[in-house]
């Protein structure tokens, strides 16, 4: 996992580290659309800009995870 999403995940956020794996839901990992607009705000401060459109596109930890690859690899 990427370890500016997942340190933003466990930190600001507390997500429990124990639910970040790849297939859970975001929502099984405790993130409901509050948390996806912090999380878009908070990525944004690290560089990473996707947009609240894109985050809510994806719907398990390995895919918001893949998204943030993405965009670090087209920079």
């Amino acid at each position: 996992m990427n370890q500016t999403l997942k340190n933003i995940l466990t930190g600001p956020l507390q997500v429990d580290e124990q639910s970040l794996r790849p297939e859970a839901s975001l929502e099984d990992a405790g993130l409901d659309s509050l948390a996806i607009a912090e999380l878009d705000l908070l990525l944004a401060e690290h560089g990473v800009t996707l947009g609240a459109d894109r985050l809510t596109s994806v719907t398990t930890v390995g895919a918001l995870d893949q998204l943030v690859d993405e965009h670090l690899a087209g920079k």
